[in-house]
């Protein structure tokens, strides 16, 4: 049985990513064109001037470091 070297295995893989990628950037780009749903925005949902101007308290934990 044959095998391919791994350079065209990478090669393979590499050229079917590229396309996917492709086929994702002009189907989402279609979308966007075409799928045009008028819906309200949810009530729940916060405008920009309702965001809560209080800061963490002091007893909130930092984050993590690495």
């Amino acid at each position: 049985m044959n095998r391919l070297a791994h350079g065209r295995v990478a090669q393979t893989l590499l050229t079917a990513l590229m396309v996917f990628l492709g086929n994702q950037h002009i189907l989402l780009s279609w979308r966007q064109v075409h799928d045009h749903t008028e819906e309200p925005a949810p009530q729940d949902t916060p405008t920009p001037d309702e965001h809560d101007p209080a800061p963490p308290t002091a007893d909130s934990r930092p984050p993590p470091r690495e």
